[in-house]
């Protein structure tokens, strides 16, 4: 790692003001399910604060839809709408990823859903 500790990724500089328009949050996953006719893909149904949304994400490989219920995930909240095979995905959430390798960003303790990261 070099002394920057960026790895030698491409970085862009963006302002605090810039990152506050990104609303990151924990949210509870409620449902989970195999999206038909697809390889990869995972239609998860999420809860925070009271507010239900669908994500549709291609970590099939990495986690069966029933170790994902009960998740407290981070996601993006406010990422525009996208169909993905037909379904419409309301956000997207967090992961690293390194070839082979794929883990979700959740909270270290026992969070409630709706707290946005600061």
């Amino acid at each position: 790692m070099n002394i920057t500790g960026s790895d030698n990724l491409a970085e862009e500089q963006i302002s605090i003001d810039y990152f506050g328009k990104i609303d990151i949050r924990t949210a509870r996953v409620i449902e989970c399910e195999k999206v038909q006719k697809s390889r990869h893909l995972l239609r998860i149904v999420v809860e925070a604060s009271g507010e239900k949304r669908q994500i549709v994400s291609s970590i099939s490989d990495y986690y069966k839809p029933e170790e994902m219920v009960g998740k407290t995930i981070l996601v993006v909240w406010n990422l525009e709408k996208a169909a993905i095979m037909g379904l419409e995905s309301q956000g997207m959430l967090l992961a690293v990823e390194k070839d082979d390798f794929l883990s979700l960003l959740t909270t270290d303790r026992e969070s409630p859903s709706g707290l946005r990261v600061s």
